[in-house]
């Protein structure tokens, strides 16, 4: 199999797109207004649980094998569900990609593994420093981007053996960063787009009742 960088690109891209759909699905039900307001239910808390869990062993699934790891975006679906609704909710979605991942075993298997409960963590923990709210683009994508490369380290950290961990690290690290960041910044675009929906229903029905006698 071809594994030149822009192949593994093109492979993310198309995983990134599938996830990124049922994430727009998500943005247009009806529990996406409390996760917006920081108050999700616990039954909302649970089926973001499932979905992100789902979606992040989707990106395993549909993976690349490559030297005994797997080239994907599975980080993608904890961090969305930290970034939604908190720590717990991303740390949940996170332990169901794990225990698929790490079911698979392989060079990487702890390193991946425990990446992608830290991707729900890190996401829950900044959806609390912004006061229970989705984090702007610019913080979400600079965490996607921070949190991949937290993930190459650890593999080279606790992977063995080293020369082989090199290599595979040396080889996937742009298309998974580069296919996180950018599904990071799509879904970001389609929360904004939610919240100017919002706010402009919010100022219609407010003119409406100014004109009710």
């Amino acid at each position: 199999m071809d594994f030149s960088i822009l192949t593994q690109l093109n492979v993310l891209l198309q995983l990134m797109c599938v996830i990124i759909v049922a994430a727009y699905l998500l943005t247009r039900s009806r529990i996406f207004p409390e996760i917006l307001e920081g108050h999700p239910t616990l039954v909302t808390q649970i089926i973001l649980v499932v979905l992100f869990g789902a979606l992040s062993v989707y990106g395993t699934f549909s993976g690349i094998d490559f030297m005994g790891s797997v080239v994907n975006v599975r980080d993608l679906g904890p961090m969305l569900a930290g970034l939604l609704a908190g720590p717990w909710v991303g740390i949940g979605a996170g332990l169901i990609g794990a225990a698929y991942r790490f079911s698979m075993g392989g060079l990487t298997v702890y390193s991946c593994s425990v990446t992608a409960v830290f991707a729900g963590l890190f996401g829950g923990l900044i959806w609390l420093y912004c006061k229970k709210k989705f984090a702007g683009w610019k913080i979400a994508v600079v965490f996607a981007i921070l949190m991949e490369v937290f993930h190459m380290l650890l593999t080279l950290l606790i992977a063995r053996p080293f020369d082989q961990a090199l290599a595979v690290v040396g080889r996937v690290y742009i298309p998974m960063i580069v296919a996180n960041a950018i599904g990071m910044y799509v879904f970001c675009i389609m929360v904004e787009n939610v919240k100017k929906e919002r706010e402009l229903q919010a100022e219609h029905d407010a003119r409406a009742r100014e004109k009710i006698p």
